[in-house]
């Protein structure tokens, strides 16, 4: 787990799309032939960070406008809830919930993701087997399955998305 650079909030935001892009390196270089379980821990480590830096981030905004309790809070859920109850607007907070609520936008499939990971099953849910009852799985293959290509695409794209959002959201930080 990545720590939090405490002289620098903006430091740790970027350590830890760091931490997450050194991740997804290795899940798709030194370790693209490990096995299933060493893959699926570094892919949740490269959902963890991306999704940590998010939370970083609306964290920062919470203690800028002193909104109550958000230092505990871990979902971006939750914290957009914390500033809807202090009746505080903030844009980074706007651009988080509108790109969070957006089916369309990587923020909400990471955020999905994170939702699933607290889940019994976490983040080493695979596919099932094929079998007999679900023959269909022999005659299609899900792109987008857990370390499918597509999936380590989504999570390049997430990678990029995130840190073009982190940087876009560090001028309202850097403001005040």
């Amino acid at each position: 787990m990545s720590r939090m650079v405490r002289e620098n909030t903006v430091s740790g935001l970027r350590e830890r799309i760091y931490f997450a892009q050194a991740m997804l390196r290795q899940l798709t270089g030194e370790q693209a032939q490990a096995t299933p379980t060493v893959r699926l821990a570094l892919r949740g480590a490269v959902v963890f960070h991306l999704y940590s830096a998010l939370v970083g981030l609306a964290r920062q905004s919470a203690k800028t406008y002193q909104v109550p309790g958000a230092d505990t809070l871990f979902s971006l859920a939750a914290l957009e809830n914390a500033f809807r109850s202090a009746e505080v607007e903030a844009p980074e907070i706007a651009m988080l919930s509108q790109a969070r609520n957006d089916r369309s936008d990587l923020v909400a499939w990471l955020d999905g993701e994170m939702q699933a990971a607290l889940g019994a099953a976490g983040l080493a849910r695979r596919p099932a087997p094929p079998s007999e009852a679900n023959a269909l799985n022999l005659m299609t293959e899900d792109r987008y399955a857990p370390l499918a290509d597509g999936d380590l695409e989504r999570l390049a794209d997430a990678a990029t998305r995130v840190s073009e959002l982190v940087e876009h959201c560090v001028g309202y930080l850097e403001e005040w």
